[in-house]
């Protein structure tokens, strides 16, 4: 609904008086933005650097090896007088800005280093060289969401690059493999230990809770397939820099209950490592009792979540870990009525369970929300 049509509808409901919805009428028209006037000018200005990138790209084999260097150098130092001044100005977008696109052409430096010099080897180490040469720069002067989750991403790609790429190799390799695993809970801790910044704090807190339920809810397949004893200790090893990372993040929540909940430590920082330890870390054949403790293990997970977030108020979080489990019920009828799916009643049988599903899920969200 336009603002107009939702204040003739509150003027005739007697919520607000038409004198009210004169004023409202007239104060958003003074903050109306020109969005139009501002959506052609961006237009022209993403068509100007276009096309100074397809010039560039074009001659760019006759460009000197110098020259490309030192214009990077040169679009490094702009944008990082330009943080430096919109931040002492108290531009906070204009700073946040530039240390995106810092961050950003850091990594693109990486790769004209690599194409200039033919530098080979692993994607991750130019990820790992981007995470410490510009993650401090966004871990000091990020004050947003934005290169908030700008540090998370690298912080996340780089290590699981790592580690898909040794995931054969062993020895300190599988420590290294569970730092990877471990970059969530140091996420959270981190965002628990930082001061101010409240925007920079929770994109870092959000990107490690859904990493880290997200990474449990992926090991929860492991259920479906055979670990080996030797697979087993494998896991376990990797399995100590997350456990050691998720008690660091629950002793700094103790510390600062403010942060973080109590009743929402257990689940989310102790259940999913407690999930891979028992999918990973325990060998077990891939039979139905294993797959039947699979989903004990992940229901129980989600319901601790669920009823965690439900005391606590976080509706969100709850409304995610009802629908987790209303998936996971419809995943056991395809698992156990496979074959029925291809039939016209196996497919109408499995719709209705979908569909009830989505409506008891918006029964209870919608509950949860009015009782809060």
């Amino acid at each position: 609904m336009s603002l107009d049509n939702r204040l003739d509808a509150w003027v005739a409901e007697g919520l607000i008086d038409l004198s009210a919805a004169d004023a409202i009428r007239a104060f958003e028209a003074r903050r109306e933005k020109p969005v139009a006037r501002w959506a052609i000018a961006g237009l022209g200005l993403l068509a100007v650097v276009l096309g100074i990138i397809l010039l560039i790209s074009a001659n760019w084999d006759l460009i000197p090896r110098g020259v490309k260097l030192g214009g990077h150098l040169a679009l490094l130092a702009a944008t990082a007088a330009t943080h430096w001044w919109a931040r002492k100005a108290g531009h906070l977008r204009v700073a946040e800005g530039a240390l995106f696109l810092f961050a950003g052409l850091v990594l693109a430096g990486i790769a004209l280093q690599s194409q200039i010099y033919q530098l080979t080897g692993p994607v991750w180490h130019a990820l790992l060289l981007w995470l410490l040469i510009a993650g401090p720069a966004l871990l000091l002067g990020g004050t947003t969401r934005l290169t908030g989750f700008a540090l998370a991403a690298m912080a996340l790609i780089g290590p699981a690059a790592m580690a898909a790429d040794t995931v054969d190799a062993g020895g300190p390799w599988r420590l290294a493999q569970g730092a990877a695993m471990a970059v969530p809970a140091l996420l959270i801790a981190l965002s628990i230990a930082l001061t101010g910044r409240p925007g920079f704090r929770l994109a870092l807190r959000e990107a490690g809770i859904v990493t880290i339920l997200m990474g449990a809810g992926i090991a929860h397949f492991a259920w479906a397939s055979t670990i080996r004893p030797e697979q087993a200790l494998d896991n376990a090893v990797r399995l100590i820099p997350a456990a050691l990372a998720s008690l660091g993040a629950i002793l700094l929540a103790l510390r600062r209950p403010h942060e973080l909940p109590r009743s929402l430590l257990l689940p989310l920082l102790a259940g999913p490592p407690l999930a891979f330890a028992l999918a990973l870390a325990i060998p077990h054949p891939d039979t139905m009792a294993s797959r039947l403790a699979g989903i004990a293990v992940f229901m129980g997970l989600w319901a601790a979540i669920a009823r965690a977030a439900a005391a606590e108020g976080w509706t969100s979080l709850f409304g995610v870990a009802i629908a987790a489990i209303g998936l996971r019920i419809f995943i056991v009828y395809i698992e156990l009525f496979g074959s029925l799916a291809a039939t016209g009643g196996g497919l109408i049988l499995g719709g209705a369970l979908l569909v009830g599903l989505s409506w008891l899920w918006h029964r209870i969200v919608t509950a949860r929300k009015a009782a809060g």
